[in-house]
């Protein structure tokens, strides 16, 4: 039996088939730097390993309430009260298997064939891929360094805005902050068509150099996912969150309680102290502040173009013009014979994809450095 024509399409992740090609390369006694996997280079809090393992030893590994436990989503209610000042109904509050969970419940919520989902290029590959398992019409919007890499409401005086457009914030690949007017006027012009909007802040505890105001406070219909897997070191625990409307909770419950029965038990249980983590928090900030101040001139003396330093999450999407490869070439021949993972343009649509590349500083200074010293005694050989 042939596999579905869906299936056919999606593309692979490449990030992932370098991730697993790399680690291939390892178990053959190959050394390689990664600097292509948005994994936090840090172990996840020890408080919250703690309750995870009193969890295990009170015996809560059996299936949780659809939507999570009551107490995670107080305590995450809590937490936007603390820390944006605004007033989340816990009732509003969904946990989910991972940001990806929530992703693959709203679009199959939200979307169908005739309607359309709205992402920028560059963006994050999966909101487009998990988006094509329900036939809907998916419209990439061009960004560039000089709009900042931001998806701006002047994109819709040219043409009909979507049913739902996602964005990140901060944004995977360039690390965008976006600004507080730009999210509010984005929000305006779709509002005016009855259109969602969608913002992915899985890495909002990560910005660096300015602050960081959540979609939250800015109107309590746009639909907020989030998560413990990047800013609390969580990425294996599989546990997110998403904010949604009221009339939104019951359909998404229905899927939920279908495709995925209930968020993963022990992690909840754990992730209750995680907004405990005061003190680790700030400390993995800065050094990832740290990381990208080493690696933005570092990669600029080898030759990569990089217009805008990032002001969030770990990544660094750079040019590679002045080396005259394809992304894909430049990535595997820089695996191949410099040891070094690399994630291509590819991976984040297909505007300007050919010539770019990211950067992910989420490993230990060491080893950026290393890395950094192989790319350069490799690009000195091609």
């Amino acid at each position: 039996m042939e596999i579905s024509k869906r299936a056919g399409r999606i593309p692979p992740f490449y990030v992932m088939e370098l991730l697993e090609k790399a680690r291939m390369m390892e178990l053959q006694g190959h050394s390689i730097i990664h600097m292509e996997v948005g994994e936090p280079g840090f172990e996840t809090p020890g408080n919250i390993k703690a309750a995870a393992i009193e969890a295990l030893s009170q015996g809560k590994t059996f299936y949780t309430h659809s939507l999570g436990i009551p107490e995670l989503r107080q305590a995450i209610s809590d937490n936007y009260a603390a820390s944006c000042r605004v007033k989340v109904p816990p009732d509003r509050v969904i946990i989910t298997n991972g940001s990806s969970g929530a992703f693959t419940l709203l679009f199959n919520a939200l979307l169908e064939p005739g309607r359309s989902l709205s992402l920028s290029d560059p963006g994050y590959p999966c909101y487009r891929n998990i988006a094509s398992l329900t036939d809907c019409a998916i419209e990439p919007i061009h960004v560039s360094a000089e709009e900042n890499y931001e998806v701006l409401p002047g994109h819709f005086d040219t043409v009909n805005p979507p049913d739902v457009l996602i964005i990140a914030n901060p944004s995977n690949p360039t690390g965008t902050v976006y600004r507080p007017e730009t999210i509010a006027a984005l929000h305006g012009r779709l509002s005016k068509t009855g259109s969602l909007l969608i913002v992915d802040e899985i890495y909002s505890g990560l910005t660096y150099d300015i602050d960081f105001t959540s979609s939250a406070c800015i109107a309590d219909d746009i639909i907020i996912v989030s998560g413990f897997s990047k800013a609390y070191a969580m990425t294996g625990w599989r546990l997110g969150w998403m904010i949604v409307p009221p009339d939104l909770v019951r359909p998404l419950q229905k899927l939920a309680q279908n495709l995925f029965i209930a968020p993963p038990s022990v992690s909840q249980y754990a992730a209750l102290k995680a907004f405990d983590s005061t003190e680790e928090l700030p400390r993995m900030r800065s050094v990832y502040k740290q990381r990208r101040d080493f690696l933005i001139p570092r990669l600029r003396g080898l030759g990569f173009t990089i217009p805008r330093i990032p002001d969030g999450a770990f990544y660094i999407y750079a040019g590679i013009e002045n080396f005259a490869m394809d992304s894909m070439v430049f990535v595997e021949k820089a695996l191949a014979e410099a040891g070094v993972a690399i994630t291509p343009g590819y991976d984040f649509g297909a505007f300007r994809a050919s010539s770019h590349v990211r950067f992910s500083y989420a490993d230990r200074l060491e080893n950026l450095k290393e890395g950094c010293d192989r790319l350069e005694a490799w690009l000195k050989a091609v």
